[in-house]
């Protein structure tokens, strides 16, 4: 089953969710690139792209490190998942 949008951001989220509140509002820089985007289809990716463009709209997440993902939860986004 492909992964859509809805399911990319609840991945990203539950990522933040398993690091632990008091360890780093910072995804490992590695895991993204590595363990999850290359886990992905190219239809898959595309949705990802979109899918961390809305959670960086909304505010939940900022990326710290461009043009490279490397997400950061901010505090609306911490108060969301915690």
């Amino acid at each position: 089953m492909a992964k859509d949008k809805k399911m990319i951001k609840r991945d990203i989220l539950d990522k933040f969710r398993s690091i632990g509140e008091d360890e780093t509002d910072v995804l490992p820089p590695t895991w993204l690139e590595s363990d999850y985007l290359s886990n992905l289809n190219p239809e898959e990716k595309k949705e990802f792209k979109k899918a961390v463009n809305e959670l960086i709209s909304t505010g939940i997440v900022e990326n710290i490190k461009d043009p490279v993902w490397n997400l950061r939860l901010t505090q609306k986004g911490a108060d969301l998942i915690y």
